[in-house]
């Protein structure tokens, strides 16, 4: 089965330029000087956020604790970012990613610790300041978030720990109607797997529905349904979900689908429209199993 990870906060950054320039004729009966300039002032403070530099200089606390050498910059850089977006934030909801940064950057420090410098020997002792603090930093969010009923915190609890009761809190979410990130659904989805198929066909069938672009499916959902149906013998769902996940996937191959058709005697013309079907919903972000009678496959 292929294993399905969840992912947080995938929001692509808006291409401002690009739409600048594309919607002109939208602003037809306003002086293009005033519609620009409103654009341009709520958009502040994305074109003028400090760099790490200017952070480092005038707010020295959030960078004094890791390492300073050039090595692990990016995942530095992502912590401190982190810390200074947030440095007023009473919500939990930051020390998810906080908590995978300081992963990323523990990873990285601990794994160039030990290179030597002949000339500059004194980075040992700043790396391993990145170390103590990183690991200093993962058991005090993790302390602190326990008890969390953020779900992207209750997984992570879930999967670090084994926390039995962080997986409640997490499936209860998950469950609820409230959930509007498929990756939480694909999560979900990873755990019932290993214990009833019939409900993680449910739950994967769910998490497409959340997705408004084809583009930002997780692959991983469509190589799951077809592995699903190949262990139960639903030849037929197989045969649909191959080639669903060739439409999205280049490295997809279809000899197996073929092999389905041939030996099982499938009635291709109409699943063929049954993929069609489903491929249009996807495109358009209205994935509804329900109304595509895929109970019927």
């Amino acid at each position: 089965m292929t294993k399905l990870l969840i992912n947080f906060n995938k929001n692509k950054k808006t291409q401002f330029l690009a739409r600048l320039f594309s919607n002109f004729s939208t602003f037809s009966g306003k002086p293009l000087g005033i519609v620009l300039l409103a654009f341009l002032l709520s958009s502040c403070s994305e074109w003028f956020e400090p760099t790490i530099s200017e952070i480092c200089n005038t707010q020295p606390n959030l960078c004094l604790d890791l390492s300073l050498d050039a090595r692990c910059r990016f995942e530095r850089a992502e912590i401190i970012r982190l810390r200074y977006n947030h440095k007023d934030d009473t919500s939990e909801a930051y020390k998810y990613p906080l908590l995978l940064a300081f992963e990323k950057y523990l990873v990285c420090v601990e794994e160039v610790q030990h290179i030597e410098h002949i000339r500059r020997k004194g980075k040992e002792a700043t790396r391993l300041k990145g170390v103590i603090t990183a690991q200093r930093e993962l058991k005090r969010l993790a302390r602190e978030t326990k008890a969390s009923l953020d779900p992207y915190l209750s997984y992570y609890h879930w999967t670090r720990f084994g926390d039995e009761q962080a997986f409640n809190r997490f499936e209860r979410y998950a469950a609820s109607q409230r959930i509007s990130d498929p990756s939480l659904l694909v999560a979900l989805a990873s755990v019932q797997v290993k214990t009833d198929a019939k409900k993680t066909v449910a739950t994967l069938y769910r998490a497409l529905s959340l997705y408004d672009d084809s583009d930002d499916v997780d692959l991983a959902i469509y190589h799951s349904l077809y592995t699903l149906a190949l262990d139960s013998e639903k030849y037929r769902m197989a045969y649909v979900w191959m080639a669903v996940a060739a439409e999205y996937d280049e490295r997809m191959n279809l000899d197996q689908a073929n092999y389905l058709k041939e030996s099982h005697n499938l009635p291709v013309s109409i699943l063929d429209k049954i993929v069609d079907d489903i491929v249009s919903a996807l495109d358009e972000g209205h994935f509804d199993a329900n109304k595509l009678l895929l109970n019927k496959l």
